[in-house]
């Protein structure tokens, strides 16, 4: 195939992606047998020996992959990203350069083939998440620090290492019909990309498997930019300034990936839904995880939450598969916005108490609006100054959050918001003008107490809130700051006052 009608290829499935907004991340190993969290082998120290006794323990007599999928596709889930081999270098796959391989447990079948035909059956495209880390290959490099001294790397080379994980990525790429879409890369962060080849390697699979998506885990520039546990506060752009393809990864658990038969506390399906208008609101895609049971199945406090989100998409989908970014850089109202063509979808997560919706700085002339879902009821716009406003219903359709459709002239513009000071020289910093924002594991978030908005859930010292402004002069400035701390909780910020 030609360079060009493989770049044709890429671009297709690039726009396919980004207009698929939704999909399920999916750790599954041996490492569930344990139920301490994929990375059970570092965090509790254990000898390979002892780990190596696990895959005779692995034989999940409940797995239904037609299960998943169903679940899945009730969810509005559009592709899966399967996890064929983690950290612990353990293949979920018949590989044909190792015995350290699912077909080699008691169920003895190829839970990869399984796994992909399920949901290729029910409409769900289907990616492959592959660890550049191996803590079981004798050639990979460096050692888990714990077994440094018992497995020392004198006498092994990691370019064997590097043929033993371009075959497997070869079988990936080639003995699974069309999948995979997407190479999702992890661990790569413990060696420099020239160190294992990476470059090579994706060119390699682009061969292989033309068309083919790859992220940005080898570290390596390539398709897809993948933050994990955090939303950025803003959209991701490319080295060019414009917006990049990017997709957030997060868990519905406070930390592990894999199965944790300790976890207690779990994401609501009220907050899950929101995070996903959120981060489809700054251009990107969610990638929402589940860790099944050494049996199969799918624990309840993730079913919930999917089956919850199926039922807001199935009303509300048109205003997230293939929409594009808000051109709003702030809104006056707790929600968020995306657009399709002409159409602004107004995402409303705290109803209003006057009935009133103001997108402010709104070029466009507004046509027409309606609640989504019920097409025929028409609300009243009206143009205030630069701003549109929306009368909206007394009562909100939906009690996470409604959405609303304005119909624009053309395709929308809008003015970029500025906090400047009021007539009397003060900045007034209110929490829903916030950017927060954290490294891995973020937890900070918007909170809506009373009916007021806290940026809240703050208990992490890498998390943090910002503003950005403009002050008519340069000074010293006194700052009031409305906050409080709760017990056993974490802090929370209504807002902030520069005078």
């Amino acid at each position: 195939m030609s360079k060009a009608n493989v770049d044709v290829l890429r671009e297709e499935t690039k726009n396919w992606f980004w207009a698929s907004k939704f999909g399920m991340f999916i750790h599954w190993g041996v490492y569930a047998v344990l139920g301490q969290g994929e990375w059970t082998r570092q965090a509790h120290k254990i000898s390979q020996d002892d780990y190596a006794k696990l895959p005779g323990q692995f034989n999940p007599k409940k797995f239904r992959p037609d299960e998943w999928a169903a679940l899945a596709k009730e969810a509005g889930v559009k592709y899966m990203v399967f996890t064929t081999k983690h950290h612990d270098g353990f293949c979920m796959f018949d590989a044909d350069n190792t015995d350290w391989k699912v077909t080699k447990t008691p169920y003895g079948k190829d839970v990869l083939r399984e796994v992909t035909d399920s949901f290729e059956a029910a409409g769900i495209r289907v990616g492959y998440y592959y660890s550049i880390m191996d803590w079981h290959h004798d050639d990979y490099l460096p050692r888990l620090a714990f077994e440094a001294e018992e497995r020392p790397a004198e006498g092994h080379d990691v370019m064997d290492y590097i043929k033993y994980m371009r075959e497997q990525i070869h079988q990936l790429l080639t003995q699974y019909g069309n999948a995979p879409f997407v190479l999702w890369y992890d661990g790569g962060w413990m060696n420099a990309p020239e160190d294992l080849g990476a470059a090579e390697t994706n060119a390699m699979a682009r061969t292989w498997h033309p068309g083919i998506l790859i992220n940005d885990r080898h570290h390596t520039k390539e398709d897809l930019v993948t933050p994990e546990q955090r939303i950025p506060p803003t959209g991701i752009l490319d080295d060019d300034g414009k917006p990049a393809l990017w997709e957030a990864c997060l868990t519905l658990t406070s930390h592990w990936w894999g199965y944790d038969k300790h976890e207690t506390v779990f994401k609501t399906s009220d907050y899950v839904i929101r995070m996903l208008v959120d981060i489809v609101s700054k251009g990107g895609n969610l990638l929402l995880n589940v860790g099944p049971k050494p049996d199969g199945t799918i624990q309840k406090e993730f079913t919930s939450v999917f089956k919850d989100i199926g039922k807001w998409m199935a009303v509300y989908g048109e205003s997230i598969y293939g929409t594009t970014a808000s051109p709003f850089n702030q809104l006056p109202f707790y929600g968020r916005v995306t657009v399709k063509g002409n159409k602004l979808y107004v995402h409303v997560f705290q109803w209003p108490v006057d009935g009133k919706l103001r997108l402010p700085g709104l070029h466009n002339r507004a046509l027409k609006a309606w609640v989504v879902g019920d097409e025929a009821t028409r609300l009243k716009l009206r143009r205030k100054g630069a701003d549109v406003i929306v009368s909206v219903p007394e009562v909100a359709p939906h009690p996470v959050v409604s959405v609303l459709c304005v119909e624009l002239d053309g395709a929308p513009k809008a003015d970029t918001f500025v906090i400047r000071p009021d007539r009397w020289g003060r900045l007034m910093l209110p929490a829903l003008y916030g950017m927060m924002e954290g490294p891995h594991g973020q937890r900070i978030r918007y909170e809506s107490r009373d009916g007021i908005l806290h940026v809240g859930n703050w208990y992490r010292a890498p998390d943090c809130v910002y503003w950005k402004f403009e002050a008519e002069t340069a000074g010293t400035y006194e700052l009031t700051i409305d906050h409080s701390v709760e017990s056993g909780e974490g802090g929370s910020v209504l807002g902030v006052i520069v005078n």
